[in-house]
Order: structure tokens, then C-alpha cells, then sequence
């Protein structure tokens, strides 16, 4: 006969009953709230010495809020595309004042603009110029970029994505400093040197410090302390140092890569046609670069088998520095991006020559001013 215990089980087990302690909880909330807002003072304080301000922050939902524009200023204008120089380097009010239009700046650092050009000929009904920036390590590399993902987010936002990012904007960024990516606790925290590293992980481009401050309407420039504190800027080349020395990840075989190419030339072409068919334009610029990341480009990316190409296929005009003296005559601290003193003297120049350009091929666009 089985015993009348042997079904017993832990779940029939009485729970423990455990009191609540006595006191005040009005009392325990204000003195969490005390230690929370201490806490945060100290944070913020602390990033305020190391020359953080509060800025906008050059988020996914600012982009997506810029991007609208485009519907709002009905297909008209200049929208930038590209990767941190034309980012950084084209002062957007320099612009307006020079040509009597704010651009729609959608580039994205570190950020392969092709599809971003495709989103505009393809999603789009922008009738306006295009000004494409090209970094020829992201513009011909087949990897989308740090920052591509932006654009999916753009397309799949909800109601409560924008409401978040009004509450950022309008609440949260024009107060603390310390609400900025750079200055993030596990971004700091993985950050120390006291992580080993691991055997066998594959080499990345390393984590690129914090280089820009932005506004609402995603105008970028240089952050004062790369240009004025100068271990900080020696943090900046140093990044661009490692990652430029860090080996590539294996490329396919040429046949291959041709193909590839071949396609890209094609798809970057097709988008063209398909903005000019609507009445707007595209016109390509790369910017200056110097020192060790000149000549890594130089090497990797010869101006007659990547830029010229690209032109050609395209069928477009494109300003490239090295044509121009007043292009070259700019500060740029960390090799990459031009100084925030020099980009509006730069983007008066650059817009001239823009205009030259398209006029000498028989298309002036308004949106230069001409």
C-alpha cells in the first residue's frame, strides 16, 4: 500500500512568510531619490570638467526627424548623403547664408552612403540636388557602415519612437552633458584597460572617441577639445593609427570582386537617372584628408580606379580637393575632418566650385545659389 506521504512534493510546501520592516517609505523614496540625484550630480560634473556641454544628440531619431524634411520642403532643396566629412566639413548655415538653403543633412559617421542614395532615388520624390559625399574606404566598401541601421529604424518607428525622441530633445539633451554616447557607463566601462583580451577574436576598426558637437537641425562640427586640448587629439590619431593598421578581413577573389564592383557602379548610376528623371541631380565631393590616413587611401584606393570611375559611370560631376588650392588650405587636427574655424570658409569654396561645375556641364541648379 503506497503511503499516504508519497505524492508530497516541494510545491505543496507552505511558503515562507517574510515581514515587511517597519518605517517610514515616504521617508526610504527621498532618500533614494537624494543618493540618485547626488549620484547624478557627480556624474555630470565630472563630464562638465572633461568639456562635455549639453548638445543635441546626433541620434537615430534626430536623423529620422531630419529626414522628414524631405516630404516637408516638398521634394526640394539639397540633401547631403555620406559618411563624417561631409558631415563635419559642410557648415550647413554657411551654406543657407551662401545659397539661400538649409540642406537636409543625412550623413552618418562611419557609414557606407550608397544606400542612403538609393533611399533618396528610390523612396523618395526629391527633386532637389543631392550632394554625395565619398570616403572611399565606406563609399566602395560592401559592409553598410557603423551606422546603417538608422535607415531601417526610419522605415519601421512607431508612434512611441517619436515621442521618445521629442522628450530627449526637448527635456533631457539641453540639460545634461553627460547624455552623450561617448559618456555612457558600460561605453566607459569597456573602455578600461583592465579587460583581457581574448585569443583568437578577429581585430576590429577600433571605438573612435567622441569627435563633434551637433545641433537640432544635425549642423556638425569639430568638438573644441580635439582642436585645443592636445592629448586628446593624440587620443583621436592614435584610434586612426590602430585602425588603419589593423588587418583587412579577407577580400574575394578578383574575378569576384569585380563583379561586385561592376554591380555597385551600376546601382549608384541607376539611382542618378532616377533622381534626374524627376528633375533634381547628383554631384559628388571628397573632401580633404591628410597625413597617415591620405596616404592609406592613397595606397588602398587609387583616385583612377575608384573616383574617376565612379564619375565616369555615373555620368556626374564631382569635386574632389586636390583640384583645388582653397579646398586644400583648411585645419584638419586629426587627419580626417576639418576644423570648426575653417569649415565655413571651406563650404563657401566648395560651393563655388559646385557651381562651376555644373555649369560648365549645361545643368546650374538652383539650390547653389545661381
Amino acid at each position: 500500500m503506497r503511503s499516504s506521504t508519497s505524492s508530497f512534493s516541494a510545491d505543496d510546501a507552505p511558503l515562507p512568510l517574510r515581514s515587511i520592516p517597519h518605517g517610514s517609505w515616504p521617508r526610504t523614496l527621498l532618500i533614494g531619490v537624494i543618493l540618485f540625484l547626488v549620484g547624478l550630480a557627480g556624474w555630470e560634473a565630472y563630464w562638465r570638467s572633461e568639456w562635455h556641454r549639453p548638445a543635441a544628440r546626433n541620434s537615430d531619431g534626430l536623423w529620422a526627424m531630419t529626414r522628414d524634411r524631405i516630404e516637408a520642403e516638398r521634394g526640394r532643396g539639397v540633401v547631403i548623403v555620406g559618411s563624417s566629412r561631409v558631415l563635419f566639413d559642410i557648415n550647413l548655415y554657411a551654406w543657407q547664408q551662401e545659397a539661400g538653403v538649409l540642406p537636409i543633412q543625412l550623413a552618418l559617421e562611419g557609414t557606407n552612403p550608397r544606400p542612403f542614395l538609393t533611399h533618396v532615388a528610390q523612396e523618395t520624390d526629391f527633386a532637389g540636388l543631392v550632394v554625395v559625399g565619398v570616403t572611399e574606404l565606406l563609399f566602395f566598401n560592401p559592409a553598410p557602415g557603423l551606422r546603417a541601421v538608422a535607415l531601417q529604424r526610419y522605415r519601421e518607428r512607431s508612434p512611441a519612437d517619436q515621442v521618445s525622441h521629442q522628450i530627449s530633445m526637448r527635456v533631457v539633451e539641453p540639460v545634461l552633458a553627460s547624455y552623450d554616447p561617448d559618456t555612457a557607463l558600460f561605453t566607459v566601462m569597456r573602455r578600461q584597460p583592465l579587460w583581457p583580451r581574448r585569443e583568437g577574436l578577429i581585430p576590429s576598426f577600433p571605438e573612435v572617441r567622441k569627435l563633434s558637437v551637433s545641433d537640432r537641425a544635425r549642423h556638425t562640427q569639430m568638438w573644441e577639445r580635439v582642436e585645443l586640448d592636445p592629448e586628446y587629439l593624440e587620443i583621436a590619431r592614435a584610434t586612426w593609427l590602430t585602425g588603419l593598421n589593423t588587418p583587412p578581413p579577407p577580400m574575394p577573389p578578383p574575378e569576384e570582386m569585380a563583379k561586385l564592383m561592376d554591380a555597385m557602379y551600376e546601382q549608384v548610376a541607376g539611382d542618378v537617372r532616377t533622381i534626374r528623371a524627376r528633375g533634381g541631380d547628383v554631384i559628388f565631393v571628397r573632401c580633404p584628408s591628410i597625413g597617415p590616413f591620405r596616404q592609406f587611401e592613397m595606397k588602398v584606393f587609387p583616385r583612377s580606379q575608384t573616383w574617376d570611375v565612379l564619375l565616369q559611370r555615373a555620368d556626374a560631376a564631382g569635386i574632389y580637393f586636390e583640384d583645388y588650392p582653397d579646398l586644400q588650405d583648411v585645419e584638419i587636427p586629426e587627419w580626417s575632418h576639418i576644423s570648426s574655424g575653417d569649415a565655413p570658409r571651406f563650404t563657401r569654396a566648395l560651393i563655388g566650385h559646385m557651381r562651376e561645375a555644373m555649369r560648365a556641364r549645361g545643368t546650374p541648379r538652383p539650390e547653389l545659389g545661381q
